[in-house]
């Protein structure tokens, strides 16, 4: 399983959150699909299989969502995919809420609607403001 190290507010693995759309894809790598996530959507979405890109108007980076065949690491520890207490006690700005667990201080959602993680976003600052 591939690990990534999640900074909040910062990047996730070699993704700076706030790089332009050009650099974000020298980073990543070549194998994406580009789709529009819902038609209110800003901008197209970047599809790496196991992880989204989000992007404002601008093609600047705001979001990377990250689903369970990558293995999150936040502070040295294991954040995702794992329990919501457990991610919780590392991140402790996470509170719980409808989908899962959310860090308005931070920019990080977990979705986990029923229980078990479906995935990890972490944001530029003010992304669930």
């Amino acid at each position: 399983m591939l690990r990534l190290t999640a900074n909040p507010l910062t990047s996730v693995g070699p993704i700076k959150l706030g790089a332009d759309r050009e650099a974000v894809r020298e980073a990543a790598g070549p194998e994406f699909e580009e789709f529009r996530k819902s038609p209110s959507s800003d901008n197209t979405t970047d599809d790496y299989g196991s992880f989204h890109v989000y992007y404002d108007e601008n093609d600047t980076c705001v979001a990377v969502e990250v689903f369970p065949e990558i293995e999150v690491v936040v502070d040295g520890e294991v954040v995702f995919p794992t329990t919501l207490d457990k991610a919780a006690a590392v991140i402790p700005s996470l509170a719980r809420d409808d989908d899962g667990l959310i860090s308005t201080e931070q920019s990080i959602g977990v979705y986990a609607p029923y229980g078990e993680m479906e995935s990890i976003l972490f944001g530029v600052r003010g992304y669930y403001d």
